[in-house]
């Protein structure tokens, strides 16, 4: 029973070092910013004009 004991305890151990890890990953690498694309097409949706109006 004591060496099950220690091998639980080893793999409990390696599991928690791994999410650590993967914590440490995620909070430290930053993904690429996603590409533009392509601007709306006046012709094919002339209502989709962006503009701000200003109110007084």
């Amino acid at each position: 029973m004591h060496w099950f004991s220690t091998g639980l305890l080893i793999a409990l151990s390696a599991g928690t070092a791994a999410w650590a890890g993967w914590l440490l990953r995620r909070l430290f690498v930053v993904e690429p910013a996603a590409a533009p694309g392509p601007g709306p097409d006046p012709e094919r949706d002339p209502d989709d004009h962006h503009t701000e109006e200003q109110i007084p």
